[in-house]
């Protein structure tokens, strides 16, 4: 049970809390954070993320409804979940059953599998060596080469081989900070480390903004495999309530047209 609660959120708990959010009377409080192309702070996509549109279509499908936004650092956001606070996750990897600590809306958004990102010339020796898709567990396994990870970032079914083979190496790297997306695709492109894993759209997202020499590879162990995104909140009758409304919601959510708009322009992976 201690596993299934730590991978539950898919983000990394980490030590101290704000105030309670249990005093608001909101009906659903949206808890957002820097993650490009998902949610944008600033520039000239800010607030163009595709979850951020979706909070937009959330507001507008559920008019009479009490909502607010709060911005967190991830990982302060899986803490609150946790803690059984009153806050939402509305971009979440959905699991196909509710966990002890977090309950899951109906699904909302289909995202392609996480993918190796990295520079040119290492795709082509990850290719020749562990084929395409790259058998991510046999890279692993050789120690050759540099990973890092954002600090409360998990990859699903791909989060056991890293915890098994890079943590506590020296060849793993934990990055924070509010740009922790961004700066982990720089340390790539530095050869500051040699891969990442992510969605294939977060590298379609930095290529518009700074276009940069890297590459996505599909990977082995999760070819094919449809990543569902849906609302978390925390497992308490507060979260009980807030998955009802969302649910209700979603029908109308899914249709929206600048939803889906964000939808089209983020979600489809392109390689420079």
């Amino acid at each position: 049970m201690g596993k299934l609660r730590h991978y539950a959120v898919t983000l990394l708990l980490v030590c101290g809390l704000g105030p309670s959010l249990h005093a608001s009377d909101a009906d659903i409080i949206w808890g957002v954070n820097s993650a490009p192309p998902f949610h944008v702070v600033e520039g000239y996509f800010a607030k163009q993320g595709v979850c951020d549109v979706m909070v937009e279509a959330f507001q507008r499908a559920l008019p009479d409804s009490n909502q607010s936004i709060s911005r967190f650092p991830q990982g302060r956001i899986a803490a609150l979940i946790r803690q059984g606070e009153n806050l939402c996750f509305p971009c979440m990897i959905r699991l196909e059953q509710d966990t002890e600590v977090v309950l899951f809306s109906d699904a909302i958004m289909k995202y392609p599998p996480h993918g190796i990102i990295t520079r040119p010339e290492l795709a082509q020796t990850f290719t020749e060596r562990f084929g395409n898709p790259v058998d991510f567990v046999e890279l692993l396994k050789t120690g050759d080469y540099r990973f890092g990870q954002p600090l409360g970032r998990r990859y699903g079914t791909l989060q056991p081989y890293i915890e098994r083979f890079l943590h506590n190496t020296s060849r793993f790297s934990e990055i924070s900070g509010a740009d922790a997306n961004a700066n982990m695709l720089a340390m790539v492109n530095a050869s500051r480390i040699d891969f990442v894993v992510d969605y294939p759209m977060l590298l379609n997202y930095h290529n518009q903004i700074l276009p940069i020499e890297l590459v996505f590879l599909p990977i082995k162990e999760n070819y094919g495999e449809i990543v569902e995104g849906a609302v978390g909140c925390p497992a308490t009758p507060w979260g009980k309530r807030a998955i009802e409304l969302i649910n209700s919601a979603i029908p109308e959510v899914i249709q929206d047209p600048k939803f889906v708009r964000a939808k089209d322009r983020w979600l489809l992976p392109q390689n420079p």
